[in-house]
């Protein structure tokens, strides 16, 4: 049963984002597939595969039912999933408002405690360390742009690339 809710939620969050990247305006037109071709193109797999992975789950199911022990409906394995997911989308809702390093700032620690690391020295260097090497490596090195945020949070993200 959590493998179905699991797999429902994940379905609707990138049915959300394939939505939205289709009605992405395309401000190139020199580019034939534009800025959100490629985002559509693995959304939609994804969509794809996560529909073929509930009908399948619900046929599994639906054959063990009388099998299956009647468990907890939230377990806390469910619990983290689904903090996993709702810390994601909220990286991704405001990481155009605060910027890449800022976002990754706040969302690298939550992950790794989500995810049980319980070293309190590997949270804080991981978490400091993974968004700088990240900054650097795509925006200053590969030289692909990465939010900057708004205001004074664009001027914070424009000290390091």
């Amino acid at each position: 049963m959590g493998s179905i809710i699991f797999s429902f939620i994940l379905f609707i969050v990138f049915l959300y984002f394939l939505i939205n990247s289709i009605n992405m305006e395309n401000l190139r037109e020199v580019d034939p597939i534009g800025p959100s071709g490629i985002p559509t193109f693995a959304l939609f797999f994804l969509v794809l595969l996560l529909f073929y992975t509930l009908v399948k789950e619900i046929v599994k199911y639906k054959q063990n039912k009388k099998e299956i022990k009647q468990t907890s409906l939230f377990n806390k394995s469910l619990l983290i999933i689904m903090c996993l997911i709702i810390s994601i989308t909220i990286f991704i809702l405001v990481i155009n408002k605060i910027g890449f390093f800022l976002s990754c700032l706040f969302l690298t620690p939550l992950l790794l405690i989500l995810l049980g690391a319980k070293n309190k020295v590997s949270i804080i260097s991981f978490s400091i360390g993974i968004p700088i090497l990240f900054t650097v490596l795509f925006g200053n090195v590969l030289n692909i742009p990465l939010p900057r945020g708004f205001g004074f949070f664009s001027e914070i993200s424009s000290f390091l690339y």
